[in-house]
């Protein structure tokens, strides 16, 4: 078993992977770190970030470092043993729930609670390969995709599970949006934006964005000509009823503010804005060139625009 504590000093340099922390705060997570798996009687090494575990009844392996070591920075020192503990603690509960999870996946009735709709961008949908995942696209460059909304995880569900059940895509994609309707119920409320008031959706949770599958229900979600729409990640929903031609100046301020967001995340989903009218959403092409905003509305905006003049 390595260990830092072992050594006859401790006064190397602290590595580039915990660049963050200055020498005494590393010395302190490393020393916890140890200390908890020590308590544990599980042999390990850490090295470059990673620290690696042999022989133990939980299933764990090499585990990286760098999240929980983040997390310790943002607190004090003292607080670093509670949060290293937290952090482990929930990793062995997770890896318990998927182990006895796989044991159940291939009986519906068992599994249907967990069954779930999340949208992600095109781009994720691409890396992880589309034929191991059961979606379909959503609108732009948003990917609605079919998975497990677990206690500690969301992970996609594959085509091959999908035959094991004996099920449809359009079924499991009803099951997974009412799923999320009754389990995270959507908080929306009204926010002074420059000169006009807009709607937010926000909440904690990675499901904001389903919002989109339940604006009928929202009567305060209520143009008469439509809605803009933007998700920039997955904790916000913007969203603006047209009524008159404000929507000129509304736009001007919503689409570099959802650009924005979606770039600071977390859990960056779109820069896009999306007119939704009739059930139907249609997005609203834009660029920002040398801090200039270029909208580069359909045919269908402009007559509705032509429409309110």
């Amino acid at each position: 078993m390595f260990s830092f504590f072992n050594r006859k000093n401790n006064n190397e340099e602290v590595p580039s992977w915990a660049s963050f922390f200055n020498h005494s705060e590393y010395i302190t997570f490393i020393y916890e770190i140890e200390q908890y798996f020590s308590k544990l009687d599980i042999p390990f090494e850490i090295a470059d970030g990673i620290i690696t575990l042999v022989d133990n009844e939980f299933g764990l392996n090499n585990l990286g470092l760098n999240n929980v070591a983040q997390n310790c920075k943002q607190n004090k020192p003292k607080d670093y043993k509670e949060i290293i503990c937290d952090h482990f603690n929930l990793l062995i509960e997770a890896n318990k729930f998927a182990e006895e999870f796989d044991l159940i996946a291939n009986k519906f009735e068992d599994v249907k609670k967990y069954i779930a709709v999340r949208l992600y961008n095109k781009d994720y949908v691409d890396y992880i390969g589309e034929e191991f995942a059961i979606g379909r696209k959503f609108e732009g460059d948003i990917y609605a995709m079919i998975v497990f909304d677990l206690p500690y995880s969301i992970t996609n569900i594959s085509p091959d599970q999908l035959k094991k059940w004996g099920k449809t895509e359009n079924e499991l994609f009803e099951i997974g949006i009412q799923n999320i309707k009754e389990n995270y119920p959507q908080t929306i409320t009204k926010e002074k934006f420059g000169f006009f008031d807009i709607w937010f959706a926000n909440a904690d949770h990675f499901f904001t964005p389903n919002i989109v599958y339940d604006l009928e229900n929202h009567k305060e979600l209520s143009g008469s000509k439509g809605l803009l729409i933007g998700i920039p990640h997955r904790h916000t929903a913007i969203i603006y009823p047209i009524e008159n031609l404000e929507v000129v100046k509304a736009m001007n301020g919503i689409l570099p503010a959802i650009y924005n967001m979606n770039i600071e995340g977390p859990g960056s989903l779109s820069n896009k804005v999306f007119w939704y009218n009739n059930g139907v959403f249609t997005e609203i092409p834009y660029k920002i060139e040398d801090g200039r905003l270029i909208i580069i509305p359909p045919e269908s905006f402009l007559d509705l625009l032509n429409e309110l003049c």
